[in-house]
């Protein structure tokens, strides 16, 4: 039978300064973009409404290639905050923290590629006169196999960061509290990249901001 036990603070090594900033930047930028952003909305049969999504996407255009900006900056800010959480979590299972972390940096790579398909989709939002081409591309592109590359590198994102933040619960090297918000966090921010409704979207990264946020803290450097 396993046994937990706490990781003594006096071996724990504390964080820089660059990666305390990175744990709070990404979450932090994530909602920024999540705000700005236009979700993909969803019909009653749980399909993509791209004709209302396109619709809204077109009545603020440079609000949304904003918010697709910063979607790609917050996925390479996740990719360097997995592999500081891996670096914290494999102080206690360092197999389990590294699988985790490769899982997370491919959910990062995941939602890079959703931020670029957001930008195709202002694009798109911008030849009104082609509006219904523009609505029957999405939907194929939608129901074509290549499609899924992306989500299925956002499901795994979420399974690595499920992973980091059982290591960071088994380890405590921080409070169990901010272990279970930084992997519940993580994890949903990875899946609802998509949407299909703002509270969602942008109620993960603030889940990932609170919990991230406490493990930055958490783990500072001690003061003389």
């Amino acid at each position: 039978m396993l046994q937990t036990t706490e990781t003594p603070r006096s071996v724990v090594r504390p964080l820089t300064g660059w990666q305390t900033a990175l744990l709070v930047a990404a979450p932090a930028v994530a909602v920024f973009a999540r705000l700005l952003l236009t979700p993909w909305y969803q019909d009653d049969s749980d399909q993509p409404d791209n004709v209302r999504f396109l619709g809204e996407i077109a009545g603020s255009t440079l609000r949304n290639d904003i918010g697709a900006m910063l979607t790609l900056a917050s996925a390479v800010l996740f990719a360097g905050a997995a592999m500081v959480v891996g670096l914290l979590a494999r102080q206690h299972l360092p197999r389990v923290a590294a699988v985790g972390t490769g899982l997370a940096t491919a959910g990062a790579f995941g939602l890079a590629m959703f931020a670029d398909q957001l930008v195709i989709v202002g694009q798109a939002a911008r030849l009104h006169g082609q509006r219904p081409a523009m609505v029957e591309l999405l939907d194929q592109a939608y129901s074509a196999p290549q499609s899924g590359v992306s989500y299925l590198m956002l499901i795994l994102g979420a399974a690595g960061w499920a992973l980091l933040g059982f290591s960071l619960y088994r380890g405590r090297i921080v409070p169990r509290a901010a272990a279970v918000l930084t992997g519940v966090g993580g994890a949903a921010v990875m899946l609802t990249a998509p949407g299909p409704l703002t509270s969602f979207i942008a109620g993960a990264a603030v889940v990932s901001l609170i919990g991230l946020g406490w493990v930055a803290l958490a783990a500072r450097p001690a003061r003389a």
